[in-house]
């Protein structure tokens, strides 16, 4: 992996307001002393904890290169990582997956619902006709 090859890694992204001042000022700042190396779910630049991987290659026997993505204010960033820091991003990867999966079928659930109540008061009303099928 080389990033200045690759067109999908980028510089950290500047707000708006970055741009106007420069930098130094607004969000771009030293990383958040609870955004620990080890805590790869969580963004260096924002403190975001939804930092994902785009890719990743094994460079030894139990460190991993990966390059990390924050979805909330774009940074990316690529590194060499130790085992044990990668297994803990696969497990927060794994318990949010299992959130997100969760709330999915939450909110399915309450769709369909509103979709049989919405149905069951047009066949009261008399609203719903063979011919609608």
């Amino acid at each position: 992996m080389h990033p200045d090859s690759d067109p999908n890694i980028r510089p950290p992204v500047q707000l708006p307001h970055e741009r106007e001042q420069g930098p130094g000022h607004g969000r771009r700042h030293q990383p958040p002393a609870h955004a620990a190396p080890e805590q790869l779910h969580v963004c260096f630049h924002c403190a975001g904890e939804l930092v994902y991987p785009l890719d990743w290659a094994e460079e030894g026997a139990r460190r991993w290169r990966i390059v990390l993505r924050c979805p909330e204010c774009e940074s990316r960033r690529e590194g060499v990582f130790e085992q044990t820091s990668v297994e803990r991003l696969d497990d927060e990867l794994d318990r949010a997956t299992g959130e997100l999966l969760s709330d999915l079928r939450r909110l399915t659930h309450a769709n369909m619902s509103d979709e049989i109540e919405t149905f069951i008061r047009a066949l009261d009303a008399d609203l719903i006709e063979p011919s609608d099928f």
